[in-house]
């Protein structure tokens, strides 16, 4: 099986990363966080965690999908030279 990119995620400059639905979503979780700061938000790599539990940035991630035939779910094209979480999932499920 392909690995394939599965959800937004945030990596911090000290090495952690932070998973999301979107990478707002993993932005807004590690905020909430008591030990992050600004400026570890402001660094952050955003990206995306693969099948196989891997960080990956958006280039990587687009070479990714494009491998495993995967099309955006925005565009219902093949994705960019860069994967964006939109990419992923559609805005709006009753909009199929």
């Amino acid at each position: 099986m392909s690995e394939i990119c599965i959800c937004a995620a945030i990596r911090l400059p000290n090495g952690e990363v932070w998973r999301g639905h979107r990478h707002d979503s993993a932005i807004r979780t590690a905020v909430a966080a008591p030990d992050i700061k600004p400026d570890d938000i402001s660094s952050a790599e955003q990206g995306f965690i693969t099948s196989r539990n891997r960080f990956v940035g958006r280039e990587e991630g687009a070479r990714l999908q494009r491998a495993a035939g995967i099309v955006s779910a925005h565009t219902m094209q093949p994705v960019s030279d860069l994967l964006f979480s939109e990419d992923l999932y559609l805005r709006d499920w009753r909009s199929v």
